[in-house]
């Protein structure tokens, strides 16, 4: 394990890991949400302190781990920005920015909503890095992209609202919750009740979809195929507007994460960890307290990384390693 029980006592103790994100085979980062007493009633989510955790190995032992503390956030997910500069990037459901690296970091101006012109129509639910930028999707189909500190160019006014779109209301659902592209010039966005729709860099379009579930995750795969995961783990693969269901499923979660890692789709939910190979979506062989770690998946330069409320474990490539274990430190 990669962490003392020291450093866990400062940096991890009373804390849940909510996302992760992989900068390169040697820095992570983990997004923390604050513990409460479940035998008591919730708190707002505001009211939970959330930190950004980063994780150095290749520092001196000692060293390897930070922190920053940010209050008053909301839901808050994580991603990577490498253009214009390398760095993390963190927004809650609010449309509140954070984001650190490359010797800059900090607070960022809010996204405006919609009601005020801006380019937030509905809660930022998933960041996600392609060609290098941050995409950020939310409810009634919210796109964004980060082309700078505090520029974020909006893609929402190109997609209807239900309202605009009164045929395609029965499959609109909640808006978009994932977002993966091979390239700028080719995106897919997915959500709602089977609404997926694709980006080819100008115009986005809507494509048909064999089904009306709920659609939680998506991977543009190495295989130059897209995976979408819909609810009770059902898998369906294809691209444009020819699909396939491949898994009928039967899981308690959807699929929260989907990515590309080794020739193959992995596969997350708090629940466990899978694998998809050949059009055959079965559970993982990886180790019992590698498992254990499940609930979201990054992947990048090589690794790929799994982390949930149980602690986190790194693929680099040929083994397996446990970087953090709650239950050790329980």
């Amino acid at each position: 394990m990669h962490i003392s029980d020291k450093e866990y006592k400062k940096f991890f103790e009373g804390y849940q890991i909510i996302d992760c994100v992989v900068r390169n085979k040697d820095m992570f980062y983990f997004v923390l949400k604050e513990m409460y007493d479940t035998d008591k009633d919730a708190p707002p989510e505001t009211k939970l302190i959330k930190r950004i955790v980063p994780y150095f190995m290749d520092e001196p032992v000692g060293d390897r781990w930070s922190r920053s503390v940010l209050e008053h956030f909301d839901h808050l997910v994580g991603g990577l920005s490498i253009y214009p500069k390398e760095q993390f990037v963190g927004v809650d459901m609010g449309g509140s920015v954070y984001a650190a690296g490359s010797g800059e970091g900090g607070i960022e101006d809010s996204f405006a909503s919609w009601a005020d012109e801006g380019p937030q129509r509905g809660a930022i639910v998933k960041l996600r890095t392609i060609d290098g930028q941050v995409y950020a999707v939310g409810g009634n189909r919210t796109v964004l992209r980060r082309d700078g500190k505090n520029d974020w160019h909006g893609f929402t006014s190109d997609l209807p609202t239900a309202d605009e779109d009164d045929e395609d209301a029965d499959s609109f659902g909640e808006g978009f919750q994932d977002i993966d592209g091979f390239s700028a010039k080719d995106i897919y966005c997915v959500g709602g009740d089977g609404d997926v729709w694709h980006f080819n860099g100008k115009k986005w379009k809507q494509l048909a979809f064999p089904s009306n579930m709920s659609l939680e995750s998506v991977c543009c795969a190495g295989d130059g195929y897209v995976y979408i995961g819909a609810q009770e783990g059902n898998v369906f693969k294809g691209k444009g507007d020819s699909w396939k269901r491949i898994y009928k499923g039967d899981l308690t979660l959807p699929f929260k994460d989907m990515v590309w890692h080794q020739g193959k789709v992995w596969c997350t939910s708090d629940y466990g960890l899978w694998e998809i190979e050949n059009d055959k979506l079965k559970k993982s062989k990886a180790p019992n307290e590698v498992r254990a770690c499940a609930g979201n998946l990054s992947v990048g330069d090589g690794v790929l990384l799994l982390a949930g409320i149980f602690g986190a474990a790194l693929h680099d490539g040929k083994d397996w390693q446990i970087l953090v274990d709650a239950q050790a430190f329980a």
